[in-house]
C-alpha cells in the first residue's frame, strides 16, 4: 500500500519521471494509490525519487506497445503524460505524440484499465501553426476514437519545481542584471501551477463528470510576458531591467539553436507558440473538478 493509508487501486503513469509526472506521482502516492511508473532509465535520479514514493518502476519505451502493455498489466487507471517540446535527434512529434499515444491506448485497452487520462496542450488543433500542436490534436483524436473512458487536459504554460521554463526564468532573474525578452513581451499568458495540473488529474480519475471530456487548464491571472518577468523579480526581491530583443534577431537565433544544440534554448515552433499567447477560461474545471487555480505570486513563492 502507498503512503497515505487507503488502497485506492493501481495507477499506471507514462512519463512519470518528467516535470508533471513527478508532481502527480507525489500527489497520488500521498492519496493512497499504488503507483506503477514507466520510465526510460531506472537508474536516473528521477527514478530514485519515484521509488521513494513507493512506486513500482518499469523501464520501457513509449514506442514499444507490447512492453507498455506488459508493464501496465493489472492497473486500474492509465495516465499518459509522455510528450516532447522539441524534436531530439532520432524522434519526431509524430512518433512521440501520435504513435506513442496509439501504443498507450492499445496497452490501456488490452490491460482493461477503466479510466484513461491524457496530457495534451492548450492550442492543439488540426490547423494549428506548429507541428507540436497539430500532433497533439492528432493524439487527442486517437483518444476520442479509442472507446476508453477518457479525460483530456490542455494546460497553459506550466510552472513549478523542476520545470525547465521555471528554472530558466528563476536563474535569469537571480544571475543576470538584464533579462532578455523576445520581441515586445506583450504576448499574453495564463501560467498555471504544476500543483494545479496534478490536482486536475487526481480529481478526474474517479469523477464521472470528467468521463469523455476535454478540459483547458489555466491560471487565474492573465498577464503578458513582461509582467511574468516582473512577478518573478518581485518574488525573488530582485530589481532587474528587461532587454527587448527584436524578433528579427530572435528568429534566426531560434533556428540556429534548433540546428546546433541537443537541447535547444528556443526553437522556431516554441517562439511561434509564445508569441501567439496562451489563454483560456477554466470554468468547467472549476465546476466539474472543484479546482481553484493558485494565484501566480503564491505559486512562485513555493519555489523559493
Amino acid at each position: 500500500m502507498q503512503p497515505g493509508g487507503n488502497d485506492k487501486g493501481t495507477v499506471f503513469i507514462t512519463g512519470a519521471g518528467g516535470f508533471v509526472g513527478r508532481n502527480l506521482a507525489s500527489r497520488l502516492a500521498s492519496g493512497g494509490y499504488r503507483l506503477r511508473c514507466l520510465v526510460r532509465n531506472t537508474g536516473e535520479p528521477e527514478a530514485d525519487y519515484l521509488r521513494s514514493l513507493g512506486a513500482e518502476l518499469a523501464a520501457g519505451d513509449i514506442m514499444n506497445a507490447d512492453a507498455i502493455a506488459a508493464a501496465a498489466r493489472g492497473c486500474d487507471i492509465f495516465i499518459h503524460l509522455v510528450g516532447i517540446i522539441f524534436e531530439p535527434r532520432g524522434a519526431t512529434f509524430e512518433q512521440i505524440h501520435v504513435r506513442g499515444t496509439m501504443n498507450a491506448l492499445a496497452a490501456a485497452t488490452v490491460t482493461g484499465a477503466h479510466r484513461y487520462l491524457h496530457m495534451s496542450a492548450l492550442g492543439a488543433g488540426p490547423d494549428a501553426e506548429t507541428e507540436y500542436l497539430r500532433t497533439k490534436w492528432s493524439a487527442e483524436e486517437a483518444v476520442r476514437a479509442s472507446g476508453l473512458a477518457y479525460t483530456i487536459f490542455r494546460p497553459s504554460l506550466i510552472y513549478g519545481p523542476g520545470g525547465d521554463f521555471t528554472n530558466m526564468l528563476f536563474k535569469q532573474v537571480r544571475t543576470l542584471p538584464v533579462i532578455p525578452v523576445p520581441g515586445n513581451g506583450r504576448y499574453r499568458l495564463q501560467p498555471v501551477s504544476v500543483f494545479d495540473v496534478a490536482a486536475c488529474f487526481a480529481g478526474a480519475m474517479e469523477n464521472r463528470k470528467a468521463v469523455n471530456r476535454e478540459y483547458e487548464v489555466c491560471g487565474p491571472e492573465v498577464m503578458d510576458y513582461n509582467q511574468l518577468v516582473d512577478a518573478v523579480c518581485r518574488v525573488l526581491d530582485k530589481k532587474r531591467f528587461k532587454a527587448h530583443v527584436p524578433l528579427a534577431v530572435v528568429k534566426p537565433m531560434a533556428r540556429l539553436s534548433q540546428r546546433l544544440m541537443s537541447r535547444p534554448l528556443l526553437t522556431p515552433d516554441q517562439l511561434k507558440m509564445l508569441l501567439a499567447g496562451s489563454l483560456c477560461a477554466s470554468d468547467t474545471v472549476r465546476q466539474d473538478l472543484g479546482l481553484e487555480p493558485m494565484p501566480l505570486d503564491e505559486g512562485l513563492r513555493l519555489l523559493i
